[in-house]
C-alpha cells in the first residue's frame, strides 16, 4: 500500500521505511500457516472448533463460510464454525470417573475414546450411536441448547431417538462426542471433495490440526477415522499460534516477495517440513471410513428432526 505516513514518522518514531501492507483475519491467517494445497484441511481444535479448507470450487451454502481466499486469485477459502468445540467435550470429560492420580481428566477420557469402536459397533448387527452435545446454542446447525442420543442401523436406517433413562454408559459419551463433531464437518464438507488418488474415496489429502486440542491423540485418531485424510493427519508444531504465523507469512509475502511470485511459491521456497509438522495419525482406514459415510444420512436426519422439533414447539 506504500510508506508509512510522515506524521507516523514524526510523532511516534517510526522509521520512514515502514512499509504499510493490508492485513487479514484470524481464521485466513490460520489457513496461511502452511503451504495448504486444494484438498488439504485444518482443524483448529481450540474452545470453539473451526474446519477450513482451501478449494477451487466456489460452492456457496446457507450452512457454512465462503470468502476469497487471503491471498490466492481463483481460490476460495471454505470455513465451518463451531460454538460447541472444547467447552463440549470438557463437559463429557468432567463428568467421567477423576483420575486416582489427580490427573488432568483426558487421561480418562482418551482411554475411553479408544476403548469404544467406531459409533460403538462392537460386532455386525450392532446399531449405531450418534449424538449431539450442545452446552450452548450451535451456529451449524442451529439448534438449542442440550444433549441428545439417537442409534441407527448400520446402513443408517431406521433411526431412533434414545430415551434419557435408556442411554449408553457415560464412557461412550467420550467416542461418540468426537465423533459427532467430525461428521458434522464431514457432512458439510463433502461436496468439496473429490478422490485424492485414484482408488479412494473422496475425502481431504491432508488434515492439520491446530489449537489446544492437536495435542490430543485420541482426538487426532477420531479425526482421522470419520474425516480420513489420504497422506495422514498432522499436527503443526505451532498449533496453539498458527494465526500468528500466518499472518507473520503475509507480511513476508509483501515485503519480500519478487515480481510476479506468488504466496504459495514465496513460502513453499522456506517451508522445510521436517520440524515444522508431527504425523499425528495415519488418517484414512479403508472400511472404518465407510462405516461412517453409511451413516452420515442419518446424522443430518438427527439435526433436521430436531430443528423440526424445535419449530413445532415455537408454534412457528
Amino acid at each position: 500500500m506504500g510508506a508509512i505516513s510522515p506524521y507516523f514518522v514524526s510523532r511516534y518514531g517510526f522509521s520512514p521505511r515502514c512499509q504499510v501492507v493490508p492485513f487479514t483475519g484470524d481464521n485466513p491467517a490460520t489457513m496461511l500457516a502452511l503451504p495448504l494445497r486444494p484438498l488439504d484441511a485444518i482443524v483448529s481444535l481450540g474452545t470453539s472448533t473451526t474446519f477450513l479448507m482451501n478449494t477451487p470450487a466456489y460452492r456457496p451454502d446457507g450452512a457454512y463460510h465462503f470468502f476469497n481466499h487471503p491471498t490466492t486469485a481463483g481460490h476460495y477459502m471454505f470455513m465451518l464454525c463451531y460454538k460447541n468445540g472444547g467447552l463440549a467435550r470438557e463437559r463429557v470429560r468432567d463428568a467421567l470417573p477423576k483420575p486416582a492420580d489427580g490427573g488432568t481428566g483426558w487421561e480418562t477420557f482418551d482411554r475411553a475414546v479408544f476403548d469404544t469402536p467406531p459409533l460403538d459397533m462392537a460386532r455386525d448387527g450392532d446399531r449405531a450411536k450418534m449424538g449431539l452435545y450442545f452446552p450452548l446454542r450451535e451456529t451449524v446447525p442451529n439448534i438449542r441448547p442440550g444433549t441428545w442420543r439417537f442409534t441407527c442401523r448400520g446402513d443408517g436406517s431406521d433411526l431412533q431417538q434414545t430415551d434419557d433413562d435408556e442411554g449408553w454408559p457415560t464412557a461412550t459419551d467420550a467416542r461418540i462426542i468426537t465423533e459427532s463433531q467430525a461428521l458434522s464437518m464431514r457432512l458439510r464438507s463433502r461436496n468439496l471433495v473429490h478422490p485424492p488418488r485414484a482408488g479412494l474415496p473422496a475425502q481431504p489429502r491432508r488434515i492439520y490440526l491446530v489449537g489446544g486440542g492437536s495435542l490430543n491423540p485420541a482426538i487426532a485418531r477420531v479425526i482421522g477415522d470419520v474425516l480420513g485424510g489420504a497422506d495422514g493427519v498432522y499436527k503443526l508444531d505451532v498449533g496453539g499460534s498458527a494465526c500468528a504465523l500466518g499472518g507473520a507469512y503475509k507480511a513476508l509475502w509483501a515485503l519480500e516477495r519478487k515480481d510476479g511470485e506468488t504466496f504459495d511459491e514465496l513460502i513453499a521456497a522456506r517451508w522445510k517440513e521436517e520440524g515444522s509438522i508431527e504425523r499425528v495419525d495415519e488418517g484414512f482406514r479403508d472400511g472404518t471410513y465407510q462405516k461412517y459415510g453409511s451413516v452420515l444420512g442419518a446424522f443430518e436426519e438427527m439435526e433436521k428432526r430436531l430443528l423440526a422439533e424445535e419449530k413445532h414447539e415455537q408454534g412457528h
